[in-house]
């Protein structure tokens, strides 16, 4: 079983950035960006899943903590498929990551508040 993955090097920078002007914390922005990306409902394809290990050292318990199985059983029903662990954590979790980092970094950019946006969305996170 895989506990630790590596982002790329555009999410590592991303929360670098958005951790400069808000002080967030990279397990935190981590949480937000999986979950909206698996919110987005776009299907993840196959460029989703970048080989650029080149970012942040994340440990598991740091990204899902209690959550893991709500984060597994979600991304399951988003595939519409069962995924065994190892290929969970270490292919759909980064790949929702990063993607997920991408359109987190839209938000902050285009909004003064854009925790608040995201919140304020009529879906929510």
């Amino acid at each position: 079983m895989i506990f630790k993955i590596r982002t790329s090097k555009k999410t590592m920078l991303i929360f670098e950035e958005i951790s400069a002007s808000i002080g967030y914390p990279p397990f935190i922005l981590s949480k937000l960006s999986i979950s909206l990306s698996i919110k987005s409902k776009i299907p993840l394809e196959e460029k989703d899943f970048n080989l650029d290990n080149n970012g942040l050292e994340l440990n598991r318990q740091t990204i899902t903590s209690e959550w893991d199985d709500l984060y597994k059983c979600l991304i399951e029903m988003s595939e519409k498929r069962h995924i065994d662990d190892d290929e969970y954590f270490q292919r759909y979790i980064k790949a929702h990551l990063d993607r997920g980092a991408k359109l987190i970094y839209r938000e902050f950019k285009y909004n003064n508040d854009f925790l608040l946006s995201l919140l304020n969305d009529k879906q929510g996170l």
